[in-house]
């Protein structure tokens, strides 16, 4: 394998000083879609990913309720993110 000088180094798990967890889905019976939320969700998980300074996923948690709302069932799922940083950041991209 080529490693160039660029190539940033892998970000080892005893190095991670701190975690945040973000959460993506829906998982509450108000009947309320808000599609607006969830794309604010994925925004903050991608800019964590992507951002500076850059996170990694530690653990995914994937949670899902089946509600009943009269004759129909309804699946409202949720993944809960943990992504983990060398450092606990100044400032976490919004």
């Amino acid at each position: 394998m080529n490693l160039t000088k660029n190539a940033t180094a892998a970000l080892d798990l005893s190095e991670v000083q701190h975690v945040e967890r973000v959460i993506v889905g829906r998982y509450h019976d108000s009947g309320a879609e808000d599609e607006a939320g969830m794309m604010r969700q994925i925004e903050r998980l991608n800019s964590y990913l992507q951002g500076h300074p850059r996170g990694i996923i530690l653990a995914k948690d994937v949670g899902f309720r089946l509600i009943r709302q009269g004759e129909h069932t309804i699946v409202a799922q949720q993944v809960a993110y943990h992504i983990g940083f060398r450092r606990k950041p100044v400032k976490l991209p919004d």
